[in-house]
């Protein structure tokens, strides 16, 4: 009866010992055991709100027949919002996936600097769009900063997530101006600097165009680089340049090649990653991905938001940055776009 006794004992300190190893596990879970955290591209809508939308749907030709038709955005590529009701907006938000966004909910916009500012929604809105074509039509909101905040709206092109309460000494943190921000850097890059990767461009053509696109060697180029600074600080440049023919236009007018390079500066100057073509027009805004903005996601993360002009498509990205990675490459986390 003892044994029996100290047998059971033993039995019931292992299921104790078990229960406590998986609360730990539990407790101690990562983030990549997590759902992953959600991020929109957001736009300036006017001087103190913005606009995002949180979800592409099928209106199937139900949006409501008068709709009350909003301002277009400051910010290019949001299309045309209309003001929807709520009890519309509802019916989309049932998916195990679907965003549940209200009047009044609050959300982080991440700005220059590492401002997050707190911003709440105030209007519920969507964008009916050729849905025939494969397109989907969209559902978001605008959202009002606080006045604080407005100083911060530099750019047109944010990034918005879910709102996370932060202590109130973050929250009102003053901006230092000897500090180093992660984002996409305002002043130009110095002349030497383009120069150099300028002709790094120069050697890719000639080791990867064809005949017909090396007659490029004979053109002097459009060329423009941006520097950016990652989630940890460190410095990169975006590069693109496009070789073109004709007087711009006019009928002779056209890019014989294009090409897009993800640079770092150290130990020398090299090319990490490059970036083709995207469409068969011409000019430099619509044949490489346009950099739009860099932010500081947070967890030493960084995203990119980009917009690509397609024959005849069109989008604005969101995506975590990856050195040696081209765009395609990148993980995406937003997108929003239309097609013919």
């Amino acid at each position: 009866m003892r044994g029996s006794l100290c047998q059971l004992n033993s039995f019931l300190k292992q299921l104790v010992l078990l229960a406590v190893g998986i609360n730990a596990m539990l407790c101690h879970a990562t983030p990549t055991q997590t759902e992953a955290e959600r991020f929109w591209l957001a736009g300036r809508y006017d001087g103190n709100r913005i606009i995002v939308y949180f979800q592409g749907v099928k209106f199937k030709g139900t949006m409501p027949s008068s709709p009350y038709k909003l301002a277009r955005a400051i910010a290019e590529r949001f299309f045309d919002p209309v003001q929807l009701p709520a009890s519309y907006i509802a019916q989309f938000q049932k998916g195990p996936s679907a965003e549940r966004f209200a009047i009044g909910d609050r959300y982080d916009l991440l700005l220059d600097y590492g401002k997050i500012a707190t911003v709440t929604l105030t209007t519920l809105i969507g964008s009916e769009m050729d849905e025939e074509v494969g397109n989907d039509s969209l559902i978001g909101a605008l959202a009002t900063l606080n006045e604080d905040d407005i100083p911060y709206l530099s750019k047109n092109i944010f990034v918005l997530k879910p709102h996370r309460e932060r202590p109130a000494t973050q929250s009102k943190a003053e901006l230092n101006p000897d500090a180093v921000y992660p984002g996409l850097q305002s002043e130009p890059v110095r002349f030497g600097i383009q120069q150099q990767i300028l002709a790094l461009l120069e050697s890719r053509v000639k080791s990867k165009a064809t005949e017909t696109e090396q007659l490029a060697e004979n053109m002097s180029p459009t060329f423009v680089v941006q520097a950016f600074r990652l989630a940890d600080s460190t410095l990169r440049y975006y590069a693109r340049a496009a070789w073109t023919s004709g007087e711009e236009q006019t009928e002779s007018w056209k890019t014989v090649y294009a090409l897009g390079a993800w640079i770092a500066p150290s130990p020398t100057l090299h090319i990490l990653a490059l970036e083709e073509r995207t469409s068969p027009y011409a000019g430099l805004a619509s044949v490489l991905p346009d950099l739009l903005n860099v932010v500081d996601l947070g967890g030493r993360k960084t995203g990119i938001i980009f917009g690509i002009s397609g024959e005849d498509s069109g989008s604005l990205n969101l995506a975590e940055y990856r050195d040696g990675a081209s765009l395609r490459e990148m993980r995406s986390l937003h997108s929003i776009g239309a097609g013919e």
